[in-house]
Formats: structure tokens, sequence, C-alpha cells
């Protein structure tokens, strides 16, 4: 890569002479954990646990060995009351506090060059950086506006599974605490079954048949989950919940799903896509009242991607 940055010489058959063929490396795509490797990051067991911007984590209450967790408002966390606490009680969706490059690197060298092993790696709980990236000798690269999320992985592979494990009590033993969104079991069998019979219905030229999501979620690939929540989920939720918030809530997501799938986008589509998915982040957390299920972090940061892109 370096050596394509410089120029490799190239005939031109049509002038007949030789110039310097370069080709830069601008983005670099993958999922979560692959993306944290490249770029270094230490995720949820460092202090800032997002690759792009410099939100400051927070703990389950009274699990001190718990990862970090993000959500936009914590105001009654007992670490944000304490009285010599520092933290922020609450982020604005629309306005995180972005990592910069310049930032960025001086971070990850600070942690490289420390002095001793226990002050590396202080740092780097600190600023969420285990050290210097290789690709950073790339000057093509930003750090991290060069590694945005992939739609694939954040939307299909976590977003949506992740709302799927808490409306059947599935997501790490929690359950619904104040709140009623876990669906009766047989309502979510009943689910599984009409998705999978309509497949009879459903022109084959829309893709594979979608398979049961309750009984065999294992054959669920990004492509079924992506048209389950786009064309069958809006039709077999509806009326499910028992309370009519949770899946209005949903829909809002789809309706911004959808816009985003466009092959093209006005900028005040762009601009509806943002402030939709900001304000249903925030949605979000008002109908799941517990610090630990703030899943979706990476989704306020997928907000400003789309605004940057």
């Amino acid at each position: 890569m370096l050596e394509l940055a410089v120029g490799v010489w190239t005939f031109d058959i049509l002038s007949k002479s030789v110039f310097l063929l370069r080709a830069y490396f601008i983005l670099v795509f993958g999922d979560i954990p692959a993306m944290s490797m490249v770029m270094r990051i230490k995720g949820h067991n460092g202090k800032c646990p997002c690759r792009m911007c410099e939100i400051i984590g927070v703990r389950i209450p009274n699990k001190p060995r718990s990862p970090y967790y993000v959500p936009l408002r914590r105001t009654h966390h007992p670490d944000v009351m304490a009285a010599d606490s520092e933290l922020i009680p609450s982020y604005d969706a629309l306005h995180l506090p972005k990592r910069r490059h310049d930032r960025f690197l001086a971070q990850a060298h600070e942690v490289q060059m420390a002095n001793t092993e226990t002050e590396s790696e202080r740092l780097a709980k600190l600023y969420g950086i285990k050290g210097v990236p290789l690709l950073s000798c790339l000057s093509s690269l930003t750090f991290p506006d060069s590694f945005p999320y992939d739609f694939m992985h954040l939307v299909w592979e976590n977003v949506l599974k992740n709302l799927v494990s808490l409306w059947t009590g599935e997501y790490k033993g929690l359950d619904s605490g104040t709140e009623d969104y876990v669906l009766d079991p047989d309502v979510w069998k009943a689910i599984g079954e009409a998705t999978a019979s309509a497949g009879s219905t459903i022109p084959s030229v829309y893709g594979p048949r979608p398979p049961n999501v309750q009984a065999d979620r294992t054959a669920c690939t990004a492509d079924s989950w992506s048209f389950w929540a786009l064309y069958i989920a809006p039709v077999v939720l509806r009326g499910r919940f028992r309370q009519e918030k949770y899946y209005n809530h949903f829909i809002r997501l789809i309706k911004i799903l959808h816009t985003c799938l466009q092959f093209e986008l006005t900028r005040a589509e762009v601009e509806s896509v943002r402030t939709g998915l900001a304000n249903w982040v925030t949605e979000y957390e008002g109908c799941v009242m517990q610090i630990q299920t703030c899943l979706f972090y990476s989704n306020v940061n997928f907000i400003q991607d789309i605004l940057s892109t």
C-alpha cells in the first residue's frame, strides 16, 4: 500500500510512455471486532469505548468489573451523582465529542511510548486506544473517519438482533424492568410461524424463503434479517406488544432504514435520517430504563457517519 501511494511505473499503451500509477487507501470496512483490532481500540474495556467519539462510559452499578456502557442519559448513575464526579450527566446525540485524527494518534503514541507497562495500560483504558495502528503510516487514511461503521454489521447483525433479543427476553438475562416490551412466548412463536408461511406468497425474485425467526434463528442471515425487518416485521408485529409505543418505535426505525437504502438521497433526506436516528436512540433509552441495556451507542455515531458522507 505504501508502494502504491508512492507510485508504480506503468506503461501507457496509448501514449507509448511510462507514468507513475498511484492508488490510495481511503476507506476501511469490516465488522466491529475487526475494526477494533485494526484501529487498536479497546472497546467496552476502555473508558472511551467508542472508536468514533470520546463519550465516556459508565459501568453497571455495583459491578466494578463490568464493561463500560455509554448511555446518552446517565443523570442518576452513582458515578455521575458522586460529589467529586466530572462525568457529563447527559450527551446530545447530534453533538457527540468526536475523535479527531491528530488527537487520536497523539493519544496512541502516548500509550505506546509510556515508560512502564502499568502506565501504558492506564492510558489505554483512559483513552480507549491500545497503541499506534499499523495503518497510521498511510497518509491517505484519517482516524477515525476512514473507518466508518458497516451498515450490514451495525444494523442487521447488531441493532436488529439485539432488539429481537430484548423483545424475547433473551438479552443477557435481562427482563423489561419497569417497562413491558417482552413478547409472550406464544406470541413470538406465532410470529415465527407467520414469517415462515409468508414465503409461500412471496415471489422468489425477492430472495430466499424467509426462515422461522423463532424456531430457526441460526438460519437467519443479514439478508434474511433485512427482508424480515423491512417487509414482514411491520405486519407480523402489529398489535403484538402490550403497549403500542414499542411497535411505533420500531416502525420509526424501519422508515429511517428504508430511506438509508435508497440509491439516491437529497440533502433534506440526509438531514431527516440524521435527526430521525438521534430521536430514535433517545426514545429507545426512554423505553428501556436499564443502564446496562444501552446497546446502540454505535448507532448514534452512525448518524455522524451519514452526515459526513
